[in-house]
């Protein structure tokens, strides 16, 4: 696991799993709350994708998660590929 360099969120965990799969993502979590992941190279509106949540998760912090992964894509992408090996 590796947390997110490009950018962080205060009260939400934002990492990498090393071993994890394609297409290029990373994962949000608010604890106890919620958890996301973010296929951050497609559209802002099909990036987000719910694993699981035991409370609404806020519009806001939605849009910012997506603003944020469209603003830093390159970074991310190089992150995801440098923590995986390519």
């Amino acid at each position: 696991m590796a947390n997110v360099t490009a950018f962080q969120i205060e009260g939400l965990k934002i990492w990498f799993y090393s071993d994890d799969h394609a297409p290029a993502h990373f994962h949000v979590k608010k604890s106890g709350e919620w958890e996301v992941r973010v296929r951050f190279m497609l559209d802002k509106d099909e990036m987000v994708l719910i694993k699981w949540s035991n409370k609404r998760i806020s519009g806001k912090v939605l849009k910012e998660i997506c603003d944020l992964a469209e603003d830093h894509r390159i970074a991310l992408l190089t992150q995801w590929e440098q923590i995986r090996g390519n």
